[in-house]
């Protein structure tokens, strides 16, 4: 069975099925930036809190979270990429071991990012802050990652705490 259909509604049905599926397609891509966005802000929630006071909590408290995530790629995503924007924020104050945490999470999020196909424009702007500056200072490390330090148990009365090796 044959339809006729006039030029200008063939034309019309064509850019009506062609902006669906690019409405698809963009709804798509925002629903993952969406989960990512997510379970950044849930990591941030979460762990934020320990990075002032200890660096190893925060650290950790990403790690554990991650590793609950691990079942989507995304949501990890979205953990890993907070820890390392965390860590980024405090190792621009000089924050000990934040330059650690930071090449930690960097590597991991990379990995993962890959393995999603996101871009890093698009994953930057799941974070709010100045992405032209977050994106340079990531080159930068990638380029000149921090060296590892030696850390050491001290102990000022009854409070200890890690401290650099000497």
């Amino acid at each position: 069975m044959r339809i006729n259909i006039s030029k200008p509604a063939a034309t019309s049905l064509l850019a009506a099925t062609l902006l669906s599926q690019a409405s698809s397609s963009w709804a798509n891509q925002n629903t993952r930036e969406q989960t990512i966005a997510n379970a950044a802000a849930t990591a941030k929630e979460q762990c934020y809190k320990h990075m002032y006071r200890d660096s190893n909590a925060y650290a950790q408290c990403l790690r554990d979270l991650r590793h609950a995530q691990s079942s989507s790629s995304l949501r990890k995503l979205g953990v890993e990429y907070f820890a390392y924007v965390g860590a980024l924020s405090y190792m621009r104050v000089g924050h000990m071991n934040a330059d650690q945490i930071a090449a930690e999470f960097l590597k991991d999020y990379r990995l993962t990012q890959k393995k999603v196909g996101i871009s890093d424009s698009a994953l930057c702007n799941t974070i709010p802050g100045d992405c032209t500056v977050r994106m340079a200072q990531t080159r930068e490390m990638e380029a000149s990652p921090p060296k590892a330090v030696g850390v050491r148990v001290q102990c000022i009365g009854r409070v200890c705490s890690m401290v650099p090796a000497q």
